[in-house]
């Protein structure tokens, strides 16, 4: 199993992007069985009810900590945030892979994966 964390907005309506996030990464699980989510909106925002209780920069560490634990990262091309691309740099400058929710829908988490390690170019 490829843990993958979730990438998406939430601090411009947490209750509504929590919601979202929830049900395409339900759709994504069906067509992906074989995969771990972690979605920082249910672990870590939700956990400590972020904006109250931790500040966002502690929060912020815990996520980067999760990015670089993760085999890769699944992002919404659609609904984008500086959060949002924050992750993705990280993640790409950890070297990790980087793949849109689209892409995990329609070719699956391996079949991706192989062919990045094939050469091809990321997200």
């Amino acid at each position: 199993m490829l843990m993958v964390y979730f990438s998406y907005p939430y601090s411009d309506n947490p209750k509504e992007r929590s919601g979202e996030i929830k049900g395409k990464v339900k759709q994504i699980l069906k067509a992906n069985p074989n995969l771990t989510p972690i979605i920082p909106h249910l672990a870590f925002d939700g956990l400590f009810d972020y904006p109250e209780g931790f500040t966002h920069p502690e929060i912020l560490v815990m996520e980067l900590e999760a990015i670089s634990r993760c085999d890769l990262l699944a992002y919404d091309p659609e609904h984008l945030s500086t959060g949002v691309m924050w992750e993705i740099a990280f993640a790409k400058w950890l070297g990790k892979k980087v793949v849109t929710f689209k892409e995990l829908m329609v070719n699956g988490v391996e079949n991706r994966v192989e062919k990045q390690e094939e050469g091809f170019p990321e997200g």
